[in-house]
């Protein structure tokens, strides 16, 4: 009797254990009704199905490439930069060089947010060698915080540009002389190139490179 009850409870086990699994796979199948379906609107449009993103030859999307071209550009401690402040009304305040970059006042040497593990219940990163913990994360670049809002991109010729507001004003940041009311190229639309600042940009960049090396 007692080994009839025992195989009673072995069955009963595997039947919920099959019960679960069946289950489990109709939750994640996209075959089961309810779960998973492409969604469809009234007028008969499906939602569009995710393909595989393409990868250019290095192996990255053009998201990826972009952060890190832009990452080249910024950190090179040898570039120039080409800034243009404009006033909300549109008018062109001034144009000047940057050496290196235009850092945003949100950007910090120091995390400003102190967490602890026994609070948290986890673990986190130590804002310096014995200080204290962090839930703050630091960035690429090495420092904490954020920069203001702002878009950047490249255009086929791969020369960086950058449009944003700071500090009440707009700004047009490149990183080849340019200046905006010149005339532009009339089939790309693209700015002409100011042959003799980019001389003169190049003789700086020569220089600081000759100071980066004297520095090692």
């Amino acid at each position: 009797m007692r080994k009839i009850q025992k195989s009673f409870v072995v069955v009963c086990l595997i039947v919920c254990l099959i019960v679960f699994v069946c289950l489990a796979c109709c939750m994640g199948n996209d075959g089961c009704e309810g779960r998973g379906t492409t969604q469809q609107s009234a007028s008969g449009a499906k939602q569009a199905q995710l393909s595989e993103i393409p990868k250019n030859s290095r192996g990255y999307t053009t998201e990826q490439q972009n952060i890190m071209d832009r990452i080249r550009v910024t950190t090179d401690t040898t570039k120039v930069l080409w800034i243009h402040l404009i006033a909300l009304d549109g008018k062109i305040i001034r144009r000047m060089p940057i050496r290196c970059k235009a850092t945003s006042s949100g950007k910090r040497l120091e995390a400003t947010q102190a967490a602890s593990s026994n609070q948290y219940g986890m673990n986190y990163p130590r804002a310096w060698e014995g200080g204290y913990e962090t839930n703050e994360l630091i960035q690429p670049d090495g420092t904490y915080g954020h920069s203001d809002s702002y878009i950047y991109w490249f255009d086929p010729q791969g020369r960086y540009h950058q449009w944003g507001t700071a500090g009440g004003l707009g700004y047009f940041l490149t990183d080849y002389p340019i200046d905006l009311q010149s005339p532009i190229d009339e089939i790309t639309g693209m700015y002409n190139v100011q042959e003799a600042a980019l001389k003169w940009q190049r003789q700086q960049e020569a220089l600081f490179k000759q100071q980066e090396g004297q520095g090692k």
